[in-house]
């Protein structure tokens, strides 16, 4: 890491622009069907299959262009790479392993499994590394069988998020059967002879099936059959207890498994949502029965269907996010006015414990798994400006255990600030920078504001190196987002979406205004439903920024959610709109982008997709540039990078590389250099 400042290199012209012209995104023009049917002019470019030669052979040449255009910047991103091997990363979470069958286990990432008979033994490897040397490769679940002789595992070749299950036999090396099709989710049964995995819808990925899988034959056990839920499985904190869930974006309803059947606990209710957990004899509930969510208690699991709970814990303007249950307490951590809190409740459900975890600029969450017959329970804390750290909190005291103070001599400084929205409301935003900058600073500003996703400011290393070049790196927690509480998302969601936007623009528009900022250098990010956001946002006032990078952006939102085909689309009416109504239609159709590209001096772009991407399919980023090339009257780089081997997220082995590009592509439009 930097011990001194980095004196930035501020040139006084803007960063060379291309020379080449883009190729050629030809037009394919295609009717699309919908409650209104209207011309695409790239939607031909659409190749479900994914295997086309003429689409593949325009992603490669689109590529091979965005890497000539990004030549200059070659020295600039070898360099924040090697700067970011060397920066903190603060405490290292603890090593979490598995205790069954008498042994310690632990997965890693590339897929080796590792064996220790406690904590004091060396770990052996059970199973080598999986991962290949390159292309694609995600361990997304693993669960080993009660007697530690079987492990099944969720992998993804593809990052299309449709899992192939393997069950393997440890001692023998065999793969004992491959389900292919499936959702991540996996459980065994309570007695060891069943193994439960959740199939995916063909073409939508949507689980939708409960599969049994014992002794080489499956059997169907529960089928979801409104297109608009989703299936999911979880075991109970005591282990007792195997639950299946279905829910939608705003309800819920769960099953027992603990029979080999799918037993109802209590039927669906539109817009009440539950999610049960046990500890001994103890049956808590999440739900919100009576508006916000709050902790429940029923008599037994019995009386779950009689809805004759009783209230633990009320919301009362609190966001609870997560609950812990142990033999002589309850857990619980929420969000109050944008500040994490934690609640310590006795097995009474009376309240011993209140304590603020956070203020301001910080974030903190419960850690990891737990021991439920333990005392303490980890707490994670970190800031944008704050390393992460960690601390033990004794549950009978409510005292930290180590409670030594965090070292103050950090030249960043990070704060929230609250921003005057165009309608009144007031919009927190969460900034850092270095100290020691005194000329006018370059500002990025990054915004998501969808699923009521708090987004939290979170210690990023990378972004560290923005800042010792001087630039103030911003998150704007717009409407939408999930920062403010429920009601915070429900005023930016669906018909009112429209604020998530005029939020994020009253943030840039105030921040330019600050005197520590440069104006001119004012960029954008957003990734996925962020990429709306900032899509939008250059659609409405295509001049305010400066350059922006956009990934794996969701931007033809017409399009998408007239596709009940596509994966997401139904389940995701409640958060974007229904198109079959007239009103939902309509605030779609003023909102998105692809469709509301118009003739405007566009800033420089890059804008990054994943050809196997399930949740946003790459013809979206597609067909947005190829618009917008067509439209613009700015001078560019539009540029267009599509991962051929990867979807939606990133792989760990190439998520610095991605970033390092992004990075260094706003840093040369700012004048810095090096």
């Amino acid at each position: 890491m930097h011990g001194l400042l980095i004196l930035a290199t501020l040139l006084a012209t803007p960063a060379a622009q291309a020379v080449d012209p883009a190729p050629t995104i030809a037009r394919r023009p295609l009717l699309m069907k919908g409650e209104i049917a209207r011309i695409d002019p790239y939607g031909g470019w659409r190749d479900d299959g994914r295997s086309s030669p003429e689409l593949l052979a325009l992603l490669r040449q689109q590529n091979r262009w965005t890497e000539q255009q990004l030549s200059g910047q070659q020295g600039l991103t070898q360099q924040l790479l090697a700067e970011w091997q060397t920066r903190t990363r603060g405490e290292p979470m603890p090593a979490e392993w598995l205790s069954l069958a008498g042994s310690q286990w632990r997965m890693e990432a590339d897929g080796s499994l590792w064996q220790r008979s406690d904590e004091q033994a060396t770990a052996r490897q059970r199973l080598a590394p999986r991962q290949p040397s390159s292309g694609y490769y995600e361990l997304a679940n693993w669960s080993l069988h009660p007697d530690g002789r079987w492990l099944a595992l969720a992998e993804d070749s593809l990052g299309s998020r449709d899992y192939r299950i393997t069950l393997l036999d440890l001692a023998s090396g065999k793969t004992l059967t491959t389900l292919t099709h499936r959702a991540s989710d996996l459980l065994w049964s309570l007695d060891g002879r069943t193994l439960y995995t959740l199939a995916n819808e063909r073409h939508t990925l949507r689980p939708w099936q409960l599969w049994a899988w014992q002794g080489d034959k499956e059997q169907l056990i529960h089928q979801e059959a409104d297109p608009a839920w989703l299936l999911s499985l979880y075991r109970t904190t005591d282990q007792r207890h195997l639950i299946l869930q279905s829910n939608n974006h705003d309800s819920s309803e769960q099953y027992l498994l603990d029979g080999g059947s799918a037993a109802l606990l209590k039927a669906r209710q539109p817009g009440v949502e539950y999610y049960l957990d046990t500890q001994g004899e103890r049956v808590l509930l999440k739900s919100n029965l009576e508006g916000e969510l709050g902790l429940y208690q029923a008599a037994s699991l019995a009386k779950v269907g009689q809805g004759a709970w009783q209230r633990r814990w009320q919301g009362r303007g609190r966001t609870l996010e997560k609950w812990r249950l142990f033999a002589n307490y309850t857990v619980l951590q929420y969000r109050k006015a944008g500040d994490d809190w934690l609640d310590v409740l006795d097995a009474n459900g009376e309240l011993r414990h209140s304590l603020p975890l956070t203020e301001g600029a910080g974030t903190a969450w419960i850690q990891g798994a737990h021991d439920p017959a333990s005392q303490h329970v980890l707490i994670r804390r970190q800031g944008m400006a704050e390393a992460p750290h960690q601390r033990w909190l004794d549950l009978d005291s409510g005292q930290w255990l180590n409670d030594g103070a965090q070292a103050s001599t950090t030249p960043y400084r990070s704060e929230r600030r609250w921003v005057l929205g165009k309608d009144g409301a007031r919009i927190p935003v969460s900034l850092v920078w270095r100290t020691g900058i005194d000329t006018p600073k370059a500002l990025l500003l990054y915004g998501y504001g969808a699923y009521g996703t708090p987004m939290r400011p979170y210690y990023q290393p990378q972004v560290l190196s923005l800042i010792d070049r001087g630039v103030v790196y911003a998150i704007a927690h717009v409407r939408g987002g999930g920062l403010l509480g429920d009601t915070w998302y429900q005023d930016g969601r669906g018909q009112q979406k429209q604020r998530s936007v005029d939020d994020f623009l009253a943030v840039a528009d105030a921040l330019a205004r600050d005197p520590a900022i440069d104006p001119a250098r004012l960029f954008a990010m957003g990734g996925s439903a962020g990429g709306l956001l900032v899509a939008a946002a250059l659609n409405q006032a295509p001049a305010r920024f400066a350059g922006a990078v956009l990934q794996v952006p969701f931007v033809d939102l017409l399009g998408t959610m007239n596709d009940p085909g596509l994966p997401l689309t139904r389940q995701e009416y409640g958060e974007w709109g229904n198109p079959a109504k007239a009103a939902d239609y309509a605030a779609m159709r003023r909102l998105s982008p692809y469709d509301n590209l118009h003739v405007a001096p566009y800033p420089p772009l890059y804008v990054t997709a994943g050809l196997h991407d399930s949740q946003v399919p790459y013809w979206e980023p597609l067909k947005w540039m190829a618009r917008l090339r067509e439209h613009s009257t700015g001078a560019g780089p539009y540029l267009l990078s599509t991962e051929l081997e990867g979807g939606h997220l990133a792989t760990p082995r190439t998520a610095q590389q991605k970033a390092a590009r992004e990075y260094a592509f706003l840093l040369s439009l700012a004048g810095v250099t090096r």
